[in-house]
């Protein structure tokens, strides 16, 4: 008898980000570990740490550099082995980027079932180890287990000049809203686990989620910018409530000019939304601080799509966001735009999109 291989998506109950803890519970542990007074180092040397939403942990290591230290793991969202080893740690390395930081080195995370075989673990650690080696950094061991289900991805540890930190709250109001990459992947890769993506659409997302954020990181650094982060698992309203709840402002998204992959128009159309953006945006609407105006539900969900290795979110000063764009685009983020503004209105981490004309 012949036994047909499952593919890698048959293993997990949904993709990438997407199955991240919702965005309201894994608030209230924080607030609870904090409220706990979670032992941290008393010493000056941890700049970030668990009292802010940053995406790493910054710890200085003289008067003018810090380590950044992050770690992020996937369930599988593609079937090319190779193909979700790069996307995986791509997606990890990006909380280093988004901090304004260069990696230095990494360590595997690894859990694998025992029948999936060596051979297409081999192709999943090459395909990790080839992002690493394009980020210039170096991975130098790590752990595994047997797990059910697989699950890959990094601890990351890089550095940064201390003065050029970029932080979830380092934007100011007036600060336009720059986005480095299209949304969509968490649509497409649901499309992907169900057989219906395009091949087209199936291209440009792991096209996009294996684009290193490096150099969004340089050129934001290079234009003295101070608010970033990247967009993952809650979907850009999620990751940019963080933004503006951190700087004590609102936010506003125009969402005719939010880039898109390829057919996820059309793909959302058919019911392909993983149900963790269906979360982020009930959590969202419940909690307040989302609010669509009249858009109707298919576009609300695009904007909470659940990203794998998504874009870097920008804050920008009106009179720099012209160069930034361009800088942007000539260094290869060709869908790089301004998708909205921060305002001071009062109503800190508000999210409101609306419809507009280009």
């Amino acid at each position: 008898m012949t036994t047909t291989m499952r593919r890698l998506t048959e293993y997990s109950h949904g993709g990438g980000c997407a199955c991240k803890l919702p965005q309201s519970m894994l608030d209230d542990v924080v607030t609870m570990m904090r409220q706990a007074g979670v032992p941290q180092s008393d010493e000056s040397g941890l700049l970030i740490g668990l009292d802010t939403p940053d995406d790493a942990a910054v710890y200085a290591i003289d008067d003018t550099k810090a380590w950044i230290v992050t770690t992020d793991f996937l369930t599988p969202l593609v079937d090319d082995p190779r193909d979700w080893g790069r996307i995986a740690a791509t997606n990890a390395l990006s909380d280093v980027y988004a901090m304004g930081g260069r990696p230095l080195i990494a360590l595997n995370i690894l859990a694998w079932p025992t029948d999936l075989g060596a051979d297409m673990l081999n192709k999943v650690l090459h395909g990790g180890a080839d992002a690493v080696s394009a980020a210039g950094a170096l991975v130098v061991g790590g752990h595994s287990i047997t797990d059910p289900i697989p699950k890959y991805g990094l601890v990351a540890i890089g550095e940064v000049e201390r003065d050029k930190i970029l932080t979830k709250g380092g934007a100011r109001p007036g600060d336009l809203l720059v986005l480095t990459k299209p949304i969509g992947v968490g649509i497409i890769s649901t499309a992907i686990k169900r057989g219906q993506a395009p091949q087209n659409s199936r291209t440009a997302a792991v096209a996009s989620m294996t684009r290193l954020n490096s150099s969004a990181s340089r050129i934001a650094s290079e234009a003295g910018l101070k608010g970033a982060t990247d967009i993952t698992g809650y979907g850009l309203i999620g990751h940019l409530h963080e933004m503006a709840a951190a700087a004590g402002l609102g936010a506003r998204i125009d969402i005719d000019r939010v880039p898109l992959l390829p057919g996820v128009t059309a793909l959302i159309a058919d019911g392909c939304a993983p149900d963790g953006s269906r979360r982020t945006l009930v959590n969202a609407l419940r909690k307040g601080w989302f609010e669509p105006s009249s858009l109707p539900q298919e576009q609300q969900l695009l904007l909470a799509d659940a990203q794998t290795s998504g874009g870097l979110l920008l804050a920008v000063p009106p009179h720099d966001a012209a160069s930034v764009v361009a800088a942007l685009r000539a260094g290869g983020d060709a869908h790089a735009c301004v998708i909205g503004e921060f305002v001071d209105d009062g109503r800190p981490g508000v999210v409101t999109a609306e419809t507009s004309t280009r």
